[in-house]
């Protein structure tokens, strides 16, 4: 089985009940540092305040009214855990979300004032996948998977359908990557209508599992490590079904940016765009303020993916003199 258009156009008209169409905002900074038109992907603006929300609503609103009834349970290093238990309290079922120790204080908090029960433990994301397995098979709730699920990279490509439709004119797109449900499915939508696009996928050097698999041409295990891109920890799972090859196929290069060059694409986008992202968030904006990209072409989108940053960290790194 595979992903199909057809797939991608049913969940965006299926997410439209619960997830924001969000804006393609023009960046001036951006497009006169750049010279070209540079335009933001505005997925701070869905209601869990990341793009996760739509992967999670086409995931749920997927199954059986009776499947629903009993409850969802996941595993997250945050914001996909925010976005399953944002849905379950729109249609009033239990959610149940297992996180590592990694997980920040904030989103494990983000996520009770949701109604969602957070269960805190164990090393790494896999270790609160073989909880998360656990609780549905004795529960009887359904997991819904943070990335390697057909219906989570349908909900996440609609976000390829968006920019498209708004930017038609779009020749170079920058995407956040980590287990690869938002890349997989982004690349999938938009190469498949316009194959012309160069697709970069962006990820921290810290844990960087997507990029060192595609590296060595299968899914490899990589030590996850505390990173200010939190939401990009994790790894792709040695038995990965769909985004890996999936981003194999469709994303034409990865590259790796520093703790450094996030706090400072952080800042940037503060102090210059007037927005609050979190370290995922803005790891487009800080390969963009880098000389990595050659041939950057001539019309660029990067997507925002994400705000939910604990702001006591955020403020300090926003403020801090370099």
């Amino acid at each position: 089985m595979s992903l199909t258009l057809d797939q991608v156009y049913a969940a965006q008209k299926r997410i439209s009940s619960i997830a924001t169409r969000t804006p393609l905002k023009r960046s001036l900074s951006l497009t006169q540092r750049l010279g070209r038109p540079v335009s933001l992907k505005m997925e701070t603006m869905q209601g869990s305040g990341a793009f996760k929300l739509r992967g999670a609503v086409n995931s749920i609103l997927s199954l059986p009214p009776e499947v629903q009834s009993r409850g969802v349970v996941t595993a997250s290093s945050g914001n996909h855990g925010r976005a399953v238990a944002y849905v379950a309290k729109e249609l009033g079922i239990p959610s149940i979300i297992c996180l590592s120790e990694l997980v920040p204080p904030s989103k494990v908090g983000a996520i009770e004032s949701l109604g969602g029960e957070a269960l805190v433990g164990g090393k790494d994301q896999d270790a609160a996948m073989v909880v998360a397995h656990d609780i549905a098979a004795s529960r009887g709730m359904t997991y819904i998977g943070p990335f390697d699920e057909l219906d989570v990279i349908a909900g996440q490509a609609t976000i390829g359908l968006e920019i498209l439709e708004d930017n038609p004119d779009v020749d170079t797109l920058v995407v956040q990557v980590s287990g690869g449900g938002l890349m997989a499915g982004v690349a999938f939508a938009v190469k498949s209508l316009k194959p012309s696009v160069r697709i970069i996928g962006i990820t921290m050097e810290r844990g960087a599992a997507m990029y060192h698999s595609i590296k060595a041409g299968k899914p490899v295990n990589v030590e996850e490590l505390s990173t200010v891109a939190d939401a990009l920890q994790g790894g792709i799972c040695l038995d990965n079904r769909f985004t890996f090859d999936l981003c194999q196929t469709y994303v034409d290069d990865f590259m790796l940016i520093s703790e450094r060059q996030i706090k400072d694409a952080m800042s940037y986008a503060f102090h210059n765009e007037r927005l609050v992202l979190e370290g995922s968030g803005a790891c487009g904006i800080g390969l963009l303020l880098s000389d990595q990209i050659k041939d950057l072409g001539n019309n660029v989108v990067t997507v925002c993916s994400g705000d939910n940053v604990d702001l006591d960290s955020f403020l300090e790194i926003v403020t801090q003199k370099t």
